[in-house]
C-alpha cells in the first residue's frame, strides 16, 4: 500500500468519514422565511444512519438548529400551505390517548411552529412518500394494498393473517419480479388522498408493481396525478403512464399515454391548468432512449415539448409559485457538472450555475430566489442560495451540519478524444505529494448506469479515501455518459453489456 501522505484528515479514518453528517433534502416554507434540511447521521450504536430535520437560516447568518430527534428518525420534509412542517417518520405516537402503535413503517407527521408533532396519516406497512397541495390542506401519499384489499383496514387484516400464518412467499404470474434492490409484490402501491379534516383517505388508483411514489397535487388540491406502471404482454410493451384523478372521489380524469413513450415525475403548473411531465423516448436496438420535459393541457389533452432543442436530459423540475408566470427551473447533467437551468415563459433556457451538481430545488414565493443542495466531486452536498435568473453564478453557501474539512489531494479536469474524435473528459484525483517525480498508483473507477456522469459527490464510491492512502483516482465519463448530447449515447448504444428495459 502506498505511504499515507500529509496530515491526517477525515478521509484517513474511515470511521470518521462514515460519521460525517449528510444533508439529503431541502424544503422551503410558503412565505420563504424557513428552510429545513434532512440530515443523516450515525445512530448511537454506529450501525445505521438516522435522519433528523434541521432549520437552516435562508440568509446564511444564524447557525443551523435541530428540530426533531427520535430513534426512528425523520425525513422528507415538506411545508403545508399554513406553514406547518410535514415529514415521514416511523416514531411512535406520544399522545397518551393514542392507541398502541403496532403498525411498522413510516407515517406522515406534522410539526407546527410551536408544540409537539402530531400524527397525520398512517397505513399498515408504512407510507412510501407524500405531497401537499400548495394552497389547501390536501395531502396525498403512496402506500400499498395487498390483492383483495379494498382499503387500508382490509390491507392491515390481510397483512396480519399472512404474518400469523408465517407466509412470506410471493406468487409471480407475470414479470417484472424485481425492481432495483427489492422484490416486487405481493402488494401494489396506491395513491391515497385526504382532502378533509375527518382523516378519511380516498384511493385514487394503483401505481402498478413498479412504483417510485411519483405523486403531485394541483395547487387547489382538487386533482391528483401519479405515475402508473402498465404491464405489457412482453417486456417491450411495459410502459409508465401518468394518471390524473379527482382528489375527492378517486375518479380517473385523464391518462397521459402515447405510443413509443413513457412518462414520469408529474408536476402541476402554478395555475393548475397544465401538467409538466418528464417524457422518455422508448429505445430500440438502433436508437437509445432520451428524456425531455413536456406540458399537457388538462382541458384539451394537447401535449407540447418545452425544450425541443435542449441537448441533455432535464430532471428535478420545479415551477414558479406565481400563477401568472410560466417559468420553471430544472437540472441536467452537462460536461461533468449538473447545473441549474431556467426556462423562461418565452422558451429561452438559461444556465444559472457555473459549476457543481444541484438537487432539491426550492423556489421563493416571489420567484426571485432559489435554494438547492450543491455538491461536486470535491464537495459534499450543502444548502446554497441562488439568484433565480442570473447566468453562470456562484451560489452563496448557507450554514448547515456536515462538512468534511480539508481534502487529501487535488481534483483536475482531464480532456482527450476518442477514436472517432469525439471530445472526452474525466476527473482526476491526485493525492498530496504526487508529481512526475513521485508518481502515484492509479485506480480507475468507471461509473455505473451506464447513462450517468461523474459530476456530484458520492458517499458510496468516494475517491478521497483512496487519495488519503496515496492513490490517484481517474473518474472517466465513457460512451453513453449523460451530459454530452445525443451523440455520446449513440456512440456505445447496442454494444453495452447492460441494455435498459425502457420502463
Amino acid at each position: 500500500m502506498p505511504e499515507t501522505p500529509g496530515d491526517s484528515t477525515a478521509f484517513h479514518d474511515l470511521s470518521a468519514f462514515l460519521a460525517t453528517p449528510r444533508v439529503t433534502a431541502l424544503a422551503l416554507s410558503p412565505d420563504g422565511n424557513r428552510l429545513v434540511a434532512a440530515v443523516q447521521s450515525l445512530n448511537g450504536e454506529g450501525n445505521r444512519y438516522v435522519s433528523g430535520l434541521w432549520e437552516i437560516d435562508p440568509a446564511g447568518v444564524r447557525e443551523p438548529r435541530r428540530l426533531t430527534r427520535s430513534h426512528k428518525g425523520e425525513s422528507a420534509p415538506a411545508f403545508a400551505a399554513d406553514g406547518t412542517l410535514y415529514f415521514l417518520s416511523g416514531r411512535e405516537d406520544s399522545d397518551p390517548g393514542a392507541a398502541k402503535d403496532t403498525a411498522e413503517g413510516a407515517a406522515v407527521w406534522a410539526l407546527p411552529t410551536s408544540g409537539e408533532a402530531a400524527l397525520m396519516a398512517r397505513h399498515p406497512g408504512g407510507i412510501d412518500g407524500f405531497t401537499l397541495a400548495r394552497d389547501t390542506g390536501a395531502l396525498a401519499y403512496t402506500a400499498a394494498l395487498l390483492p383483495g384489499a379494498a382499503d387500508a383496514e382490509a390491507h392491515g387484516k390481510l397483512r396480519k393473517d399472512r404474518a400469523d400464518a408465517k407466509v412470506t412467499a410471493i406468487l409471480y404470474e407475470s414479470g417484472l419480479t424485481r425492481f432495483w434492490n427489492r422484490d416486487l409484490g405481493p402488494d401494489e402501491a396506491h395513491t391515497f388522498v385526504r382532502t378533509g379534516d375527518d382523516g378519511a383517505a380516498v384511493d385514487a388508483g394503483g401505481q402498478g408493481f413498479v412504483s417510485e411514489a411519483d405523486t403531485a397535487l394541483s395547487p387547489d388540491g382538487t386533482r391528483v396525478a401519479h405515475t402508473r406502471f402498465e404491464h405489457g404482454r412482453v417486456p417491450d410493451d411495459h410502459r409508465t403512464v401518468v394518471v390524473v384523478a379527482d382528489a375527492t372521489t378517486g375518479e380517473r380524469l385523464h391518462v397521459v399515454d402515447r405510443a413509443g413513450y413513457a412518462y414520469g415525475a408529474p408536476l402541476f403548473t402554478a395555475d393548475g391548468t397544465g401538467l409538466i411531465c418528464a417524457r422518455q423516448l422508448r429505445e430500440t436496438y438502433e436508437e437509445p432512449y432520451s428524456w425531455t420535459l413536456v406540458r399537457i393541457d388538462l382541458a384539451s389533452g394537447a401535449e407540447s415539448e418545452l425544450m425541443p432543442d435542449f441537448p441533455n436530459w432535464p430532471a428535478g423540475a420545479v415551477v414558479s409559485p406565481r400563477p401568472d408566470e410560466a417559468t420553471l427551473w430544472f437540472t441536467a447533467d452537462e460536461l461533468g457538472h449538473r447545473p441549474v437551468f431556467r426556462r423562461g415563459p418565452d422558451g429561452t433556457v438559461t444556465r444559472l450555475t457555473a459549476s457543481g451538481a444541484y438537487t432539491s430545488l426550492c423556489v421563493a414565493p416571489d420567484g426571485r430566489t432559489l435554494y438547492a443542495l450543491r455538491s461536486a466531486v470535491d464537495a459534499p452536498p450543502a444548502p446554497v442560495r441562488l439568484d433565480a435568473a442570473e447566468p453562470d453564478q456562484e451560489p452563496a453557501e448557507l450554514k448547515a451540519p456536515g462538512g468534511v474539512g480539508r481534502l487529501p489531494g487535488t481534483l483536475t479536469e482531464v480532456h482527450t478524444a476518442g477514436d472517432d474524435r469525439f471530445p472526452l473528459r474525466d476527473w482526476l484525483v491526485l493525492p498530496e505529494g504526487a508529481s512526475a517525480e513521485r508518481p502515484a498508483p492509479l485506480v480507475l473507477v468507471p461509473h455505473g448506469g451506464p447513462h450517468s456522469s461523474w459530476n456530484a459527490w458520492t458517499w458510496r464510491w468516494n475517491p478521497w479515501p483512496f487519495a488519503a492512502r496515496g492513490y490517484a483516482v481517474l473518474l472517466p465519463d465513457p460512451a453513453m455518459s449523460s451530459g454530452y448530447g445525443p451523440r455520446m449515447h449513440e456512440r456505445g448504444w447496442g454494444s453495452g453489456a447492460a441494455h435498459p428495459t425502457g420502463t
